[in-house]
Formats: structure tokens, sequence, C-alpha cells
């Protein structure tokens, strides 16, 4: 019991002395101004100060020349009429800089009087800090001393449990953001490859009327200069340079399609884990909500193989360019089906995903709200014993 005498009577002075030094940081903020501002014209007061001693100097050489000619000076016209208003230049030019001196003087004696009040200043809110940090070491101390009410075990009971469910829910909307951010990877892979198996098809169909318009054009000039005599070897021309056409055509589709297969399994990869990675904790808290995630299966692309181009383009004649032709356009058009059911699913799957994303987040900040207003409480309780006790000491 003396000793928390012994702690709330310093903790009154301490109280006092620091009533004392109210508003020293708002008086050390104003004479921080007024030193900048000072200052800046002290700095400019010099400059104009330096400008007049150089116009001085230059002004003196001026009546020097004037008043000892050499040379040229000889034939200036009224050259006592010059010296003289050159003298009354200098004496106005001496005045300014007695009156820059004096100015500067003043001015330096305000700078060194203000930069007294701004250590005074600092000093008085160094001392206020020191003085804070002592009266909140002696509250702890007083208030360890207390017993702690019913009240305020209960909310420290509850802040305790509160403050474990917000670092939980705080670790499930982690998880669930991470999932979420794979799933949306995924997604955007999806996407990429049905892009890139559309520029493929496309590709297929504008090379296919490209090569019809270029042979037809070709055979009508071929008829229009030899008759018909090279019709048969300009058939055979025509079938092997549309051949070679359609095997570059072929070379870059194939390159699309089997590029679109390598980002179609990262998709794959990175959906899975995805799902695979969504919290347990998510599934046991939000069972229904999370029923729908994982619960169906993306449906699989087929290897992409074209060796039976190479097969097909050994067939003479136009028999196996037509092979060739509707093979991968119908592989083509079945992969683009199947990625778009693929990207259809992801998104639906992300759409349930975000909404647990928004319940979790929406519960870890109800959860700090919840913990905030707590902490409050136990302050306004700590509060509450302390002038319980202080009033006590003070009055018993």
């Amino acid at each position: 019991m003396d000793q928390t005498v012994a702690l709330i009577n310093e903790y009154n002075a301490t109280e006092q002395q620091l009533a004392s030094l109210q508003g020293c940081e708002t008086q050390m903020l104003g004479t921080e101004v007024d030193v900048s501002h000072v200052t800046s014209e002290l700095c400019k007061l010099q400059g104009l100060r330096m400008k007049v001693n150089q116009d001085h100097q230059h002004l003196l050489k001026r009546i020097h020349r004037n008043q000892n000619p050499r040379f040229l000076h000889y034939l200036v016209c009224n050259r006592s009429a010059k010296v003289e208003r050159l003298k009354a230049e200098l004496e106005f030019l001496e005045n300014q800089e007695q009156d820059l001196s004096n100015s500067i003087i003043t001015e330096s004696a305000s700078l060194s009087n203000l930069q007294q009040q701004q250590q005074n200043a600092h000093a008085a809110a160094n001392l206020k800090h020191q003085l804070e940090e002592r009266m909140r070491a002696l509250f702890d101390q007083i208030m360890d001393a207390q017993p702690p009410t019913q009240a305020l075990q209960d909310l420290r009971a509850d802040l305790q449990q509160q403050g474990s469910l917000l670092r939980s829910e705080q670790d499930l909307l982690q998880g669930v953001g991470s999932s979420v951010a794979l799933v949306k990877e995924g997604l955007s892979k999806f996407q990429e490859v049905e892009g890139l198996y559309r520029n493929a098809h496309g590709m297929r169909e504008q090379a296919r009327v490209n090569s019809q318009e270029v042979c037809e054009a070709r055979h009508k000039r071929l008829e229009e200069t030899f008759g018909g005599m090279l019709c048969a070897e300009s058939a055979e021309i025509r079938r092997e340079r549309s051949g070679r056409r359609e095997g570059k055509v072929q070379s870059e589709r194939d390159s699309l399609i089997n590029a679109a297969h390598d980002v179609a399994f990262e998709a794959y990869s990175v959906i899975s884990q995805g799902l695979r990675s969504f919290p347990m904790q998510a599934r046991c808290r939000y069972p229904q909500l999370c029923a729908a995630i994982g619960s169906v299966a993306l449906p699989r692309l087929e290897g992409v193989n074209f060796t039976s181009s190479f097969v097909s383009d050994s067939i003479p004649g136009t028999v196996g360019a037509a092979i060739n032709d509707d093979s991968p356009g119908c592989k083509i058009q079945k992969h683009l089906r199947v990625v778009e059911e693929c990207a259809c699913l992801s998104s639906s799957q992300l759409g349930h995903m975000l909404a647990i994303e928004s319940t979790v987040s929406s519960n870890v900040e109800r959860l700090r709200a919840d913990v905030e207003s707590l902490e409050q409480s136990v302050v306004a309780e700590r509060r509450n014993i302390f002038s319980i006790a202080r009033f006590r000491v003070m009055h018993g």
C-alpha cells in the first residue's frame, strides 16, 4: 500500500509538471517557421549586399579611370561632370550598403534570438515526451499493484478469444486468397489457349481461300498466254506449288496448336493446384458455400500429334492435302470446344471461391472491429480502476 501511495504521489507531481508544458510542441513548430523565414530573409539581404558591393567596386574603377584618363578617356566630353555624377552614384551605393549592413545585423540578432528560442522549445518538447513516458510507466506500475476487477478479467478473456479468432480468420483469408490467385492464373491461361486455337483455325481457313484464289489467277494467266497446250503441265505445277504453300501453313498452324497445348497443360496444373490447396478449414466452416468447389472434373485435351500429316503428304495428288486439311481442322474445333468448357468451369469455380473470400473478408473486418472495441473497453476499465485508487490515496 505504501508503495502505491508513493507511486500515485509521484504520478500527481509528474502530471502537474507536465501541465506547465502543454502547448510547447505548437510553440516549437511556430518557432521553426519563424527561424526559417528569418534565415531566408537574411540570405536575401546578404545577396543584395554582395551585389551592391560589386557595383561599388566597379564604380570606384570608373571614377579612377575618368579622374586619371589614359588613351581614349581624354576624348570623353565634359569628363569632370561625369566624375561628379559617378561620385553621387557612389555615395548612394555606400548609403545603400550601410543600410543593408544594418539590416543584416538586426536580422542576425533576431535569428540568434529565435534559434535560442527554438532550442528551448525543443528541450521543452523532449522533457514533455519524457514526462509522458514516465506517467505511462507509473500508471502501469500502479495498475500492477491493484487487483483486477471481474469486469476487467471478463474483458481480457473476451479480447484474447476474439484475437485468436481474428488470427485464425486472417490465416484462412490468406489461404483462400492464394487458391483464388492460382485459379485466376489458370483461367487466364485457358483464355490464352482459346485465343491460340482460334488463330490457328483462322489461319487454316484463310490459307485455303488464298490458295484457291492464287491458283485460279495463275491458271487464267497461263491459258491466256499459251492456250490449251500447257493445261496438263500447269495443273501439275499448281498441285506442287499448292502443296508447298499448304505445308508451310500447316507448319505454322502446328506450331500454334502445340504452343496452345503447352499452355493448356500449364493451365490444368495451376487449376489443379489451386483446387487442391483450397483450405479444408473453409470447407468445414462454410460447407454449403464450398460444396461446389472442386466437385467438377475439367475435360481433358487429347495429345496433339501431327505425324499423320507427313504420311498424308506422301499420297499423290490432292487426296493427301484433303486428309491433312480435314483432320487438323476437326481437331482444332474439338480442342477449342474443350478449352471453352474448361474456361467456363474454371470461371464458375472462381466465382464460388470469390464468394468464400468475400465472406471470410467480412468476418475479418467484423472481428477486427470487435477487437478494437474490446481494447478500448479494457483501457477504459483500467482507467476507472486507477481513478478509484487515486481517489482513495488523495482523500483516504
